[in-house]
């Protein structure tokens, strides 16, 4: 076999090889129902009709002399990862009211300690459901609430 015939045969192979993974990465689009994987995303999250835009968020509030209230800041929690911080608050919940209560001890003394929050009287820990379309619209007053611990701030 020459040198030429050597070449167009790898340079069929490469083309050969090049269009069937093509073919493959293509093939999700053609499956019905469609599909969500790898390599090609039709991202379902954002692209399938919702059926209501309720979210449910475990968080800490502070709440002020006047009543007012204000998310307390993930750090204040135990965690500058807003993911841990949820993590946190949904573990003390679920191991009932005791932990709760452990926790929001916990947050108080913590914003007991900053003056940014002076303000802060008492903190909650509750369980909040919102309309997340309506929330990002400005209304943040929560659809569902659920108070599961409720500490005073020092000696505010």
């Amino acid at each position: 076999m020459s040198a030429r015939a050597r070449w167009v045969d790898r340079r069929a192979y490469a083309y050969g090889l090049t269009a069937g993974l093509l073919l493959l990465m293509l093939a999700p689009l053609f499956r019905r129902p469609p599909v969500d994987s790898f390599p090609l995303s039709t991202y379902p999250m954002f692209s399938w009709g919702r059926h209501d835009a309720r979210t449910t968020v475990e968080r800490a509030v502070g709440v002020d002399s006047r009543g007012g209230r204000r998310p307390i800041p993930p750090r204040l929690v135990g965690s500058e990862e807003v993911l841990q911080a949820r993590a946190t608050l949904a573990q003390s919940i679920r191991q009932g009211a005791r932990a709760a209560r452990a926790l929001c001890r916990g947050i108080a003394a913590r914003v007991a300690e900053q003056s940014g929050h002076a303000d802060i009287v008492k903190v909650e820990i509750r369980t909040d459901t919102f309309d997340a379309i309506a929330f990002f619209d400005g209304q943040e007053t929560p659809l569902d609430s659920k108070l599961h611990a409720t500490c005073k701030v020092g000696a505010r």
